[in-house]
């Protein structure tokens, strides 16, 4: 089993280019298959010899089916992404500017190619135009050209379209509704429009010669009509109205002579383009992201950093006032002690002196005692000398 990208359709099998660069063949699926579709496949001999040999290996049989299975299972789940970022056509736009847009199913604008330095000018002015709808872009890109006055009167435009998948005529006729809806509102500025419709094949020879398949076209529309001119004066030059589409019929066996790998190549470079281009975006929107959350981070960093100083300063603003207050306390308290202190050491000074005093009041006492005693021995004395 292996994987490839569908690059030619027969009736009863395809012919598939592998990411090793083989050409294979594999029986054509049931149901559409596309230009350009990444497949799941079995190679067209190796289903022939599975085939001799499926009642011997009926078990291995069995194990591929299942493979099979989760091959298109995994196929049908990444299919939608895959769409969106696939190129299913090409349009340019010709003034003097040269630009082309590529469409995807959903007919969103997600690849954008200019041919001239005046077409790269307009490109670099739009903006925002990546997965949006081919109107609204194409509206964006005339408005540019009418600012920078491509759009005069009597200027001639040229849309070409290029449909690089066999898609139905459901989504052919969007597609040409499109391409109408477009022109009619470039009709209002009074221009000569010239609508075509290409192959894959002509836009690959266009870009060989770096020019626009709308310019291609009608480069060979000259040649062809030079060379009818010497063969056949009788014959008249072709007109191009709007929305004629004379190219299928000319070229319908361009598809057949020229092979398809160069134009898908294109294709898949288109795709890696966009594709990178959208990891470009994510990576950057990553980066933005990842900015964004690192200056966040910071700021609450630096948040908490000056909660943590405001913390600290309190803690130590409320240390200080508690060891003041301790302090105070310590001195009030030394302050009360001295003061008891000095209470105490009156008191027993007044104590001292009381006691002192009545020591001299006892002395006093004894001393008039003892006078008074010694005034009546006396007195006896004389009394007894009598």
């Amino acid at each position: 089993m292996k994987k490839g990208i569908v690059l030619e359709v027969h009736d009863e099998h395809v012919t598939i280019l592998t990411p090793e660069g083989e050409f294979l063949k594999s029986r054509k699926q049931k149901g559409q298959v596309d230009l350009g579709e990444e497949i799941v496949f079995f190679p067209l001999h190796r289903a022939e010899t599975a085939k001799k040999g499926k009642l011997a290996l009926g078990l291995r049989g069995k194990w591929a089916l299942i493979s099979v299975m989760t091959a298109i299972i995994l196929a049908f789940s990444l299919y939608p992404k895959y769409a969106s970022n696939q190129v299913y056509a090409y349009v340019s736009v010709d003034v003097n500017p040269s630009i082309e847009l590529g469409i995807n199913k959903d007919m969103k604008v997600i690849s954008m190619e200019a041919y001239n330095e005046e077409g790269e000018d307009i490109i670099n002015q739009l903006k925002n135009w990546e997965k949006q709808d081919i109107t609204n872009v194409s509206s964006q890109i005339f408005d540019v050209f009418r600012q920078k006055g491509f759009l005069s009167e009597n200027s001639e435009v040229l849309i070409a379209s290029v449909l690089s998948h066999e898609t139905n005529s459901d989504w052919k006729t969007l597609m040409q509704n499109k391409i109408t809806t477009i022109s009619e509102k470039v009709q209002e500025d009074k221009v000569s429009i010239t609508t075509l419709e290409t192959t894959i094949e002509e836009r690959s020879d266009a870009l060989k010669e770096g020019i626009s398949p709308g310019k291609y076209i009608q480069k060979e529309q000259k040649t062809e009509l030079v060379d009818s001119e010497d063969t056949s004066k009788s014959e008249s030059a072709p007109t191009m109205p709007l929305n004629q589409k004379p190219l299928e019929i000319k070229h319908a066996n361009a598809q057949e002579e020229k092979s398809g790998p160069p134009s898908f190549v294109e294709i898949k470079k288109s795709e890696k383009e966009a594709d990178k281009k959208e990891r470009e975006d994510r990576q950057e929107q990553k980066k933005i992201e990842k900015k964004a959350r690192q200056e966040d981070r910071k700021k609450e960093q630096e948040e908490r950093k000056i909660e943590r100083e405001q913390k600290q300063e309190d803690k130590k603003e409320k240390r200080e006032d508690e060891r003041e207050e301790k302090k105070q306390e310590r001195e009030e308290k030394k302050e009360i002690r001295k003061e008891k202190q000095e209470d105490r050491k009156e008191k027993r000074e007044e104590e001292r002196e009381d006691r002192k005093e009545k020591r001299e009041d006892r002395k006093e006492k004894k001393r008039e005692e003892k006078k008074d005693d010694r005034k009546k021995e006396n007195k006896w004395k004389d009394n007894d000398n009598d």
